[in-house]
């Protein structure tokens, strides 16, 4: 369990003596994450630590808020979505715990841990749970991008059928051609939107692997992350959606083709 810690540089004793009470009192079963090194990009270096972190923590002293510094990391943590939480120092004022109104404050650091350890359990029990349909929902669009598949292969196999079916019928006169030309193209056009639509579903779970692969960092796992290394870097495997799109590829090559020699037949017969 990380905690990001924020104080006043004015506070700084008091903050070392919070930070020794909070390792004492979990038993260094949480890890501290602090920023007191002035840096050209301290942001960036405070973002990546409250991102890191499981709860933000704050110590509210006589004019904590007054510091720009303090502002911009309470902003960065609920914008992030961080579990925030405060413990009032010796000199807290009325308006520095005002200003935290809405959020749990404490008095010390045993009632802290007592509020993050029940919070860390239910909000790892809820990760889990969005872990596993995060999961059932990639299952679900591969299923739905099976059967898209095979609708539009169904579609333009039959569409061709049609056209070459047509052709045999009126022994392919002018006419009859013509409408098979009529019915490639169909069929073309047809390839076109079958890649688009594979190509979302590629985007889509895309997304949701990454949404997967971010629950995990919470869960301090990468099952996902380490099978896509293997697959990729060991293996060299193609993701599906790549190996999808070179099958109607192919398939268009085929189809332009036909439509190539359909379209030679009838100026042949012209000429």
């Amino acid at each position: 369990m990380k905690i990001f810690i924020c104080c006043r540089s004015i506070d700084k004793i008091k903050c070392d003596e919070i930070i020794s009470d909070l390792l004492n009192d979990s038993e260094n079963s949480v890890a501290i994450l602090k920023q007191t090194d002035h840096v050209e990009n301290w942001q960036e270096v405070v973002e990546s630590s409250i991102k890191e972190s499981d709860f933000v923590l704050f110590l509210i002293g006589h004019e904590t808020f007054m510091s720009n510094q303090i502002l911009w990391e309470f902003e960065k943590s609920k914008s992030l979505y961080k579990h925030i939480i405060g413990i009032k120092l010796e000199n807290a004022s009325e308006d520095s715990i005002r200003f935290f109104q809405g959020f749990k404050v404490f008095n010390n650091t045993i009632q802290a841990l007592k509020y993050i350890d029940k919070v860390f359990i239910s909000d790892r029990e809820l990760k889990i749970e969005q872990y596993k349909i995060m999961i059932n929902s990639t299952e679900k669009v591969t299923d739905a991008r099976m059967k898209v598949n095979n609708l539009f292969f169904t579609i333009t196999s039959s569409i061709l059928s049609v056209a070459f079916i047509l052709g045999k019928t009126y022994s392919f006169i002018p006419l009859s051609v013509l409408a098979m030309i009529v019915f490639t193209g169909l069929a073309l056009l047809t390839t076109f939107f079958w890649d688009r639509l594979v190509s979302s579903y590629g985007d889509l779970n895309t997304g949701k692997f990454k949404v997967i692969g971010k629950i995990e960092k919470d869960l301090r796992t990468n099952m996902f992350e380490e099978e896509w290394r293997i697959l990729t870097q060991e293996i060299e495997y193609e993701s599906n959606t790549k190996t999808e799109m070179k099958i109607i590829g192919q398939f268009r090559f085929f189809i332009i083709l036909a439509l190539l020699i359909e379209i030679c037949y009838l100026l042949y017969d012209f000429c």
